[in-house]
């Protein structure tokens, strides 16, 4: 099926056979409905997997939407519900494991030091306030230290998916359908 040993081209590759043959979710419920055709649906689904991600211009697959990690996830769960072998499962197992890796918490670093600067500079502020029994400046350097670090925490801390996207969005190829 694939014509390069290439794997940077894989995935166009693959793109080209799904565009021919049409794997949409329509299709896939199709042959659902068809006894006794398990490895065939496993393989629409894979190749499924393969049009609703995205491609980078290397061709590496990423998942850079929520639609497409909750899309994979689902397409996982059923590969494994089926209960197929071989290759299938391994192309299964490794779909939930990038789905999982994708769906981590992870922290960011890009201006985290202001933030922390600035969460210590409020930090001063309510020492300075409570030696000088100023409550004014200690309410100011509370309410400060509270709104930064709960920005803090929301802008630094994504699933690895939203970090990948604002890295990679600018070297894709193809955006997942």
């Amino acid at each position: 099926m694939l014509s390069s040993d290439d794997p940077r081209g894989r995935p166009h590759e693959l793109l080209a056979v799904i565009s021919a043959t049409g794997v949409s979710d329509e299709r896939i419920e199709e042959l659902a409905g068809l006894p006794d055709a398990a490895d065939h649906l496993a393989v629409a689904l894979a190749l499924r997997s393969v049009s609703l991600r995205a491609v980078t211009h290397e061709g590496e697959l990423v998942m850079v939407e929520r639609a497409q990690v909750d899309g994979c996830d689902r397409i996982a769960t059923r590969m494994l519900e089926l209960g197929v072998t071989g290759e299938l499962a391994t192309f299964a197992a490794d779909l939930r494991r990038e789905v999982e890796a994708s769906r981590e918490w992870t922290w960011g670093y890009r201006g985290m030091p202001v933030l922390i600067l600035l969460i210590s500079l409020s930090a001063l502020l309510v020492l300075f306030g409570g030696a000088y029994a100023s409550v004014l400046v200690l309410a100011a350097g509370g309410l400060l230290g509270a709104g930064l670090l709960y920005a803090l925490v929301v802008r630094q801390r994504k699933q690895r998916w939203m970090w990948l996207s604002d890295e990679v969005t600018p070297l894709l190829s193809r955006v997942g359908e």
